[in-house]
């Protein structure tokens, strides 16, 4: 009786374990979103955060969404209120700081132009450019004051908020400007939580990947991204990016472009990118069928090695002697029980790599299916249905999505336990000497990342929805068509002996199975101990 008690933990802590491998897999390849990016990203969410001075203008305002922005950055600044307590800054500080923004985007707008930090053609489109990065990032210089790319989130805002500190004026341009002085500006603790608040928000939407820099439609407001090539994603970005990530999202991207944006061309492409991991994952599958059918093949012989070692289930020295036998009997015939869970962990590094590459796909955001926003999170779209475009689509995504995983999971363990019936599972003598068991580790890792995925699937965007329903789809046809492939080869073992005798023998060893731990269980219930009965 110890020894069952400690199964649940056992199983729990390895379905657990699973869980937080893929939950850690998940930090493993980094966003393809440069400072530039970032800059851009932040002004079409908040919008200009002076906005209640009038010095800034925006050379491109007629492509923003203005609602959205106002909304967005009053919420900014009613949490940093409420919940910081700081008071925010004057109309003189706001004043100051979007003359500096202005002089700024001016004098570096050219960089944007000239190939020096970008190649922007549109001299608005460089000038726009100029001003988000003026006003949530800046520019980093060398020693001679030539620029060598932008910097990182709020620097500007941050150099110019301390020389605004002290009172007096300051050169900007061709123009003396009035600081504010330490009382008309915000507090250093209003800096650093609105530094946490963009990190927040830049962590919350990780799409930057293109090929081809351009403006891009997101959630309502046009961004401009960086193109970023396959070279550049393995110098600057990791290998994974480079060998998986990149060439994964430029799929995505071609056919998206390609076909206008539609839903049909968004279906497409992330059908044909499923469709090539399935390519590579089948492999597994392979494996996996071509191992059952030499354990299956192997049964007789196991069958031979129970009569022999006929105490083997109470004996711990015949139960490890039968092991051993067993072992070399595998060994001999090429049987690897634990290679299908090996290449099932291998994959995990691929399936974090397409999630990485359809959720920063600037191309597969930039479209809606059927009114929905791709990058609109799924939780969204229940909590904020009467706010969210094309919410609805959202919830009937997460629900055939969630029922798809749930029958693609069940018919895999329903298959198994069908065979493990019907054929009996050839490994339980050394599962049984060992404490192992592959077929239940794979279980409790299918159940595992079934929930993984309806979890996850609530948080993450709608696209990774679509993603895992035709991932699941497929997997249901491939288990249905593995079957058909394994109960083939049973009819042609069993044609191969005459008279359907290795078959049978197959049967009958299962049965031996069941009635020899069903025999067992029955001499301990009646013993009252765990000790044999001989004893």
């Amino acid at each position: 009786m110890i020894k069952h008690s400690h199964k649940i933990p056992k199983r729990l802590g390895i379905t657990a374990g699973a869980v937080i491998a893929f939950l850690s897999l998940t930090g493993c390849t980094k966003s393809f979103i440069t400072n530039q990016d970032k800059a851009n990203q932040l002004y079409a969410f908040y919008g200009d955060i002076f906005a209640d001075s009038t010095a800034v203008t925006n050379p491109d305002a007629e492509n923003d969404n203005v609602t959205s922005q106002n909304s967005n950055r009053t919420a900014l600044f009613t949490q940093l209120t409420t919940t910081g307590g700081y008071s925010l800054p004057t109309r003189t500080f706001n004043a100051y700081m979007s003359k500096r923004v202005e002089n700024e985007a001016l004098s570096t707008y050219q960089y944007f132009q000239n190939g020096v930090l970008d190649s922007i053609e549109d001299e608005n489109q460089a000038k726009l450019v100029a001003t988000h990065v003026a006003m949530y990032t800046g520019i980093n210089y060398d020693a001679d004051h030539h620029p060598t790319g932008v910097a990182d989130v709020m620097t500007n805002f941050t150099i110019w908020y301390e020389e605004g500190l002290t009172e007096g004026t300051i050169t900007v341009g061709f123009e003396t400007v009035e600081k504010p002085g330490a009382l008309l500006s915000p507090s250093f603790g209003y800096v650093a939580a609105m530094k946490t608040q963009f990190a927040n928000k830049l962590k919350s939407n990780p799409t930057g990947i293109t090929p081809k820099s351009g403006v891009f439609n997101q959630n309502g407001s046009n961004v401009y991204l960086q193109g970023k090539s396959w070279g550049q994603s393995f110098k600057d970005y990791g290998f994974l990016e480079g060998l998986f990530v990149w060439p994964l999202a430029y799929i995505v991207h071609s056919i998206s472009t390609g076909l206008g944006g539609t839903p049909g061309a968004i279906l497409l492409a992330i059908l044909v990118v499923t469709l090539l991991v399935r390519l590579v994952t089948v492999i597994s599958t392979v494996f996996q069928t071509n191992t059952q059918s030499k354990q299956q093949a192997l049964q007789p012989q196991i069958q031979a090695l129970q009569k022999k070692y006929p105490n083997s289930q109470t004996d711990p020295q015949e139960r490890r002697a039968m092991a051993l036998e067993q072992s070399k009997l595998m060994k001999s015939a090429g049987v690897h029980p634990f290679l299908p869970f090996l290449f099932l962990i291998i994959q995990f590094p691929l399936f974090i790599c397409i999630w990485s590459a359809l959720q920063g796909s600037a191309a597969l955001a930039s479209g809606s299916f059927f009114g929905l926003y791709l990058v609109t999170p799924v939780s969204q779209c229940f909590t904020a249905y009467k706010t969210t475009p094309g919410a609805y689509i959202g919830i009937i995504i997460f629900v055939v999505m969630t029922l798809a995983n749930i029958l693609s999971s069940a018919s895999s363990l329903w298959f198994n336990n069908w065979r493990t019936k019907k054929f009996g599972n050839p490994m339980a003598a050394q599962q049984s000497a060992n404490g192992t068991d592959p077929s239940k580790m794979g279980k409790y890792m299918t159940y595992g990342m079934m929930i993984f995925v309806v979890i996850m699937g609530w948080s993450l965007p709608a696209g990774m929805g679509i993603y895992w329903f035709i991932f699941a789809v497929i997997s249901i046809v491939q288990t249905v068509m593995m079957e058909a492939i394994q109960a083939h080869h049973r009819h042609q073992l069993s044609a191969s002996t005459g008279d359907g005798s290795t078959l049978a023998a197959m049967r009958r060893s299962r049965h031996h199975q069941y009635d020899s731990s069903k025999k067992m269980k029955r001499q301990e219930k009646k013993s009252g101990s765990d000790k044999p009965l001989w004893r």
